[in-house]
């Protein structure tokens, strides 16, 4: 009975330390799969809820893009092209001159103050932007100045005015001095700009192109106001371009303003 016994039990501890060994080796593996699994699952869950909210947005998203797009292309279309750039210039200063500002210093720059290239949206041609600065200064009152940049705002071209200055007339009550500078900009595709630079070299190199050396600068001012037709102080920047293309030379701008003053001052 004794040895029945002591056989019972051993065979009853073998069977719990087999279950207690069970229960380690693989019962609290599968507890810590199945924990991973989870942790796992919840993150997944976290994902797909941030991707629904993103993918959520996507219409708002894809509404303000066009957006952009679309002022983008009308903000390239309202830019002239360089070759408009004496147009842009006789606008400004007709505008002043229509809003009864009286111009003491209208002196537009032949070198652009900065150049980006950027790809039109409409049809991924890149183009060149660059921007000239014009230094104006006026004479008037706060209410024509203002009619005036309420006006500049509605133009066909885009133009920005920066660094405004205005101070009280002290030989006029009730009229102020006004500076500000007029940034220009102009757009050329890639292209066009290679091919003009070409052509310019061209014709730079052909002496039948080039004003005679001996002349003086006033000469050559001279010939170029004749060559141009020029008829207003706003066509001095077609004037130097003129010299400049024909000759290479930088004509002082103050020179050629004064010479065609006096000519304009004659007729």
């Amino acid at each position: 009975m004794d040895k029945q016994r002591n056989l019972f039990i051993g065979i009853i501890a073998l069977v719990l330390l087999s279950c207690v060994g069970w229960y380690f080796t693989y019962f609290n593996e599968l507890n810590r799969s199945l924990n991973r699994m989870s942790s796992d699952y919840n993150r997944l869950k976290n994902e797909k809820s941030k991707y629904a909210q993103i993918q959520n947005k996507f219409p708002t998203i894809e509404k303000e893009w066009k957006a952009l797009k679309t002022d983008l292309s009308n903000l390239i279309n309202k830019i002239p092209t360089d070759g408009q750039f004496d147009n842009v210039t006789k606008m400004l200063f007709s505008l002043m001159e229509k809003n009864k500002l009286a111009i003491d210093n209208f002196n537009p720059s032949l070198a652009p103050l900065d150049e980006k290239q950027i790809v039109d949206p409409e049809n991924q041609q890149s183009i060149i932007i660059e921007k000239y600065p014009i230094d104006v200064e006026l004479r008037g009152n706060f209410i024509d100045f203002g009619n005036f940049l309420d006006q500049l705002a509605f133009s066909n071209y885009y133009l920005t005015i920066g660094n405004i200055q205005i101070s009280q007339n002290q030989y006029l009550e009730g009229e102020q001095k006004i500076s500000f500078i007029s940034y220009v900009y102009t757009k050329s595709s890639v292209n066009n700009i290679s091919t003009n630079r070409s052509s310019n070299n061209l014709a730079n190199s052909d002496p039948k192109n080039l004003i005679n050396s001996n002349l003086t600068d006033k000469d050559i001012i001279n010939e170029a106001i004749q060559t141009t037709g020029a008829a207003s102080l706003i066509d001095i920047v077609k004037i130097i371009k003129h010299i400049k293309e024909k000759t290479g030379k930088d004509i002082d701008e103050n020179l050629a303003i004064s010479i065609l003053q006096e000519r304009l001052n004659n007729l």
